[in-house]
């Protein structure tokens, strides 16, 4: 009869250990309402108070009968039934039943180990729960959510002889959660608890070592929050445990790098040779592939190409995500002719390149500045019945827009014209057929977009806006920043590059009032006008003449502001150029403030610079700054005389450049300065202005 009983029990139990495998298996799909909370600590606010107090004889003793068992079963059964309605709160309630049963068989011990296993498993894979607890002194209801790990924990904590299952489930959900120290912790413990046969003879075999899976979800944690310290050290570790990483560890490693924010190719390029020289491990194409895009992301698309060369000459049959990835680093590095060549050895290989290729490819001809191949790459995918996607799209119409600036840049320029013994700056935006055609392109792809059923996001009207601004079409420009308002609905709005953009194309045209309203607008919508929103109305404000404006604009950026905007060179070049065509006394004193402000700033005659009290470079700087320039040096020059600064005087030297520049200072000190001052040009250096030391302390002299 007992040998009867026995049997019965271990087929009841066998039959427990399939459910509860299925239960495993299912565990993962759990999903919880995160109803209210009540096991709360007294003692503890972070903390959900244990279950049951520890003590040495949790698990239930023997007791006569198959009574006590069949209740444990069914006791099991409901928690599991529980679990699958989401409710771990009465799980836990049925839990702690089971604990504080009566005695029964030996072997209830195991139901109420099982039981452990499935709610901690719950508990790790769930998230927050809510915890209503009284706060003292007061009669209203605290709640605060508690992460069911800490209740995981404290069923680890609360089990006798808890297994190893329990801890690395408690490992693998704090590993999840992204808590690698804690995770470290407990796979040290149960490093400790269950140490590797061959060195503690003692241990059972189904003690065994922490499974490569839990090693793994350690490592994974460790290198999500960037401690590759811990992670050379604990793959150190695993080896001399006998528990030898495989392929998958080293490309799930390989994977945070590749998607870490910070830039790991340093630490990718070190776990590639490491799984080069594991024994017993090949790395495969994922793993040189995920390599490649660390090495992307970390911008150093040099090292990319290098590992797609390698990869090439070992013979690894290569597929169409590796190549699209080689593409994506040319693309990045502006080697749009590598990724063309790339794209024609995979049609030559019988691979057929996707819709992302070719959209790397478009991107790859648009850093590269050939905007006529990104369309022929466009025109390629039509023939062949390709769906354009947006992202595509916008690689071409970003290729039109960089092309436009590109051109832009060089024809805009200050022209500068002798008028009456002086010279002035002034705007010039000329008109530019090849600007005027790749706008008309752009016009043409949003078209297509639209007629095709295509998302026009805003980066796609951020970039044609883009396009306007050099082509100076700033009614166009208005027109698509109304069509994003329009759109808002959908998500699209106008950014601060669509903004800053429109007031380029204003400030192009000459049409002072349309920027100043963008600009103004721009701080309605919420969007903060950082440095190159200020420079560009201030540009349009140089264009269109207005220095009453643009000088209110640089009071306006040295005024403190949460963003820290500050005036660099840039603003500095355009204010002083709008005050120095504006004609008036006021003008001028604006722009030796404007001038003095920026030294203060350390904008321009910087103290580490090479320039010294008696020697000055002039020759970075555009003819208005060298125009104030003089006047503001010889000033401070003698405000330092009359300080008792300069104890001596001393030839003045002033580097021009043997350009038109040396000629312009000239007349500046010659013409404005008063009294005036004459210069020569050493034989020996004909790129400089020497005021000899007479000539210095006459001028001092006059202004003392």
């Amino acid at each position: 009869m007992e040998t009867s009983s026995r049997r019965t029990r271990d087929k009841g139990m066998l039959t427990i250990f399939a459910i509860l495998s299925v239960k495993c298996m299912q565990i993962n799909a759990f999903h919880h309402p995160y109803s209210s909370w009540f096991f709360v600590s007294t003692t503890s606010p972070s903390r959900v108070a244990p279950l049951r107090q520890r003590s040495p004889q949790l698990c239930l003793s023997s007791s006569p009968g198959n009574e006590v068992i069949g209740t444990k079963k069914k006791t099991l059964y409901s928690i599991e039934s529980l679990l699958d309605d989401g409710d771990i709160d009465g799980a836990l309630l049925e839990l702690k039943r089971l604990e504080g049963g009566e005695e029964g068989p030996s072997n209830v011990g195991e139901v109420a180990a099982a039981a452990y296993h499935t709610v901690i498993e719950a508990c790790c894979a769930g998230g927050h729960v809510q915890d209503q607890g009284r706060k003292k002194g007061e009669n209203g209801i605290n709640t605060r959510k508690v992460d069911l790990i800490d209740v995981a924990e404290d069923l680890l904590q609360s089990m006798n002889n808890a297994t190893a299952h329990a801890y690395e489930t408690v490992i693998s959900g704090y590993a999840r959660r992204g808590k690698w120290s804690d995770a470290l912790q407990k796979l040290v413990l149960i490093e400790e608890e269950f140490r590797p046969i061959g060195r503690n003879k003692s241990k059972s075999d189904e003690q065994s070592v922490p499974s490569l899976n839990v090693y793994q979800a350690v490592l994974v944690a460790c290198a999500r929050a960037g401690q590759y310290d811990n992670v050379t050290s604990l793959l150190t570790k695993m080896r001399r445990r006998g528990v030898r990483p495989n392929v998958y560890t080293y490309n799930s490693l390989l994977n945070v790098c590749a998607k870490d924010k910070e830039t790991r190719w340093k630490e990718a390029l070190s776990l590639l040779s490491q799984c080069q020289r594991e024994p017993g491990i090949d790395p495969d194409l994922v793993t040189y592939t995920t390599a490649m895009r660390a090495c992307i992301r970390g911008r150093r698309s040099d090292k990319a190409i290098e590992i797609f060369r390698v990869v090439k000459d070992m013979g690894i049959e290569l597929d169409v995500y590796c190549y699209t990835t080689a593409m994506d680093a040319c693309a990045k590095g502006k080697m749009w002719k590598t990724a063309l060549s790339i794209l024609r050895e995979m049609k030559e290989k019988g691979i057929e390149p996707n819709e992302v290729t070719y959209g790397v490819a478009v991107a790859a001809c648009g850093n590269g500045g050939r905007w006529e191949k990104a369309l022929e790459l466009l025109d390629q995918m039509r023939e062949m019945n390709m769906k354009i996607n947006t992202i595509t799209y916008n690689a071409a119409v970003s290729a039109l827009a960089k092309a436009a600036r590109t051109e832009s840049k060089q024809q805009r320029r200050f022209d500068f014209k002798q008028k009456g013994g002086k010279y002035h700056a002034t705007g010039n935006q000329p008109q530019n057929s090849e600007v005027n055609l790749l706008w008309c392109k752009t016009l043409d792809l949003l078209d297509c977009m639209e007629s095709e059923g295509v998302l026009r996001d805003s980066f796609t009207f951020s970039s044609a806006i883009s396009t306007c601004g050099a082509a100076g079409r700033w009614e166009e420009a208005m027109h698509l920043i109304n069509t994003m308002k329009a759109d808002g609905d959908r998500g699209i709005k106008p950014n601060r590059f669509a903004y800053t953009s429109a007031i380029t194309a204003c400030g192009n045209s000459g049409e002072w009032e349309p920027a100043l309203k963008l600009f103004n607008d721009m701080k309605l919508d919420g969007l903060q006008p950082d440095l190159v929103s200020y420079n560009a109305l201030i540009g349009a404000g140089m264009t269109a003449n207005q220095p009453e404006q643009v000088f209110g604009l640089w009071d306006e950026m040295l005024q403190p502001n949460k963003e820290k905007i500050a005036p660099d060179i840039v603003t500095l070049t355009e204010v002083i150029g709008t005050l120095d065509r504006a004609t008036g006394k006021i003008n001028r004193d604006r722009a030796d403030k404007v001038f003095s402000d920026a030294v203060k700033l350390g904008i321009i005659l910087r103290q580490d610079s090479l320039d010294s009290s008696w020697e000055v470079d002039l020759s970075g700087m555009s003819f208005p700054v060298a125009r104030a320039a003089c006047r503001f040096i010889f000033c401070r020059l003698v405000e330092e005389m009359k300080k008792d600064k300069v104890q001596t005087v001393r030839d003045f030297s002033l580097i021009t450049g043997a350009s038109r520049m040396r000629e312009y200072v000239r007349e500046v000190l010659r013409d404005e300065l008063n009294p005036a001052i004459y210069c020569v040009v050493p034989k020996s250096e004909q790129g400089t202005l020497v005021v000899k030391e007479k000539v210095v302390k006459n001028y001092i002299d006059g202004h003392l």
